[in-house]
């Protein structure tokens, strides 16, 4: 419930994905096209992924597989991560995998507006522990969000749109 149909209803600027407070709700990978300053962009909005021994339902088994084979194909990805529970097993396990499989990477920590206390401090612990466990991630984009209110949100898309160059430029 890290809020990826809420960025994507903020980018679209209408209520296209069902969204609400409780988790699960998106269980199908859904693609959509977009267009952002001249670049044709295909988001695919997924159903989050729990931890392999947290899922028994084989509909959400479905679902978890249909989340990983998007992001296998996905060019660039936008890690959306909770800031009330940043960094847990399973983002930091979701994040090896995306730079393992060769992908772009952006850090978008949703739900920002709800930390207190410094939030570049806040983003800046985020970062160093990232990078302590993933040398990868140096220069990555990570950026506080709020898809509710839709803080930072253009800029996240400005942000994979500068990864996917030199992302294009590693491959060439």
């Amino acid at each position: 419930n890290a809020g990826k149909s809420t960025f994507l209803n903020k980018i679209l600027d209408e209520d296209r994905m069902i969204t609400g407070p409780e988790a699960g709700i998106t269980r199908d990978s859904i693609a959509i096209d977009y267009e952002f300053k001249g670049q044709k962009i295909r988001f695919t909005d997924t159903a989050g992924i729990r931890k392999k021994s947290c899922i028994k339902e084989k509909l959400e088994q479905f679902s978890a597989s249909d989340s990983f084979r998007a992001i296998n194909f996905a060019q660039i990805v936008i890690l959306l991560i909770d800031a009330n529970s940043p960094l847990d097993h399973q983002d930091l396990s979701l994040a090896g995998q995306i730079l393992q499989e060769g992908r772009g990477l952006v850090f978008a920590i949703n739900k920002i507006d709800t930390i207190k206390g410094d939030k570049e401090i806040f983003l800046r612990e985020i970062r160093l522990k990232l990078q302590s466990m993933f040398r990868e991630v140096e220069g990555a984009p990570i950026l506080g969000i709020s898809a509710k209110n839709g803080y930072n949100v253009e800029k996240t898309l400005e942000y994979a749109l500068q990864v996917y160059e030199q992302w294009q430029t590693y491959l060439n």
